[in-house]
């Protein structure tokens, strides 16, 4: 049995979109079930869950602020690069990284590399814990 790596990057995509959600992956069943303030699960099956389930990276292990930083190093106009690390900072950062990139018509390379990155992530997670992908 293999998972759909689309499933396990859909999976760290929630992870990362959320206030308090995780994923996880079942080796039993090769099922992820997402677990957020929303869950409708009571306290024993969301044990249950943790207790047979794969903890799936949060949003703390994805770093999507560090893809940011790593796209923008892929920027050759100094120009874009300057106007792309001053709208990282502070709060808000992320709304002006998507308008500056969007100013400057490179919105879908953000989304490439962002998506790649994605499958980076996905691929490693699967081979760290010995799980095939499709």
């Amino acid at each position: 049995m293999k998972v759909k790596l689309d499933d396990v990057i859909m999976a760290l995509e929630f992870a990362n979109d959320g206030i308090d959600s995780n994923a996880y992956f079942n080796p039993k069943t090769y099922e992820i079930i997402y677990i957020d303030e929303f869950t409708d699960m009571d306290e024993d099956e969301k044990e249950d869950v943790y207790y047979d389930c794969i903890n799936m990276p949060t949003k703390y292990d994805i770093n999507e602020y560090g893809m940011i930083e790593q796209f923008i190093e892929t920027i050759d106009d100094e120009r874009i690069y300057n106007q792309l690390y001053i709208a990282i900072n502070g709060r808000g950062a992320f709304r002006r990284f998507k308008d500056t990139c969007i100013n400057y018509g490179i919105i879908d390379d953000w989304y490439k590399f962002r998506e790649e990155k994605y499958t980076e992530l996905a691929i490693e997670w699967c081979k760290d814990n010995n799980i095939e992908y499709k």
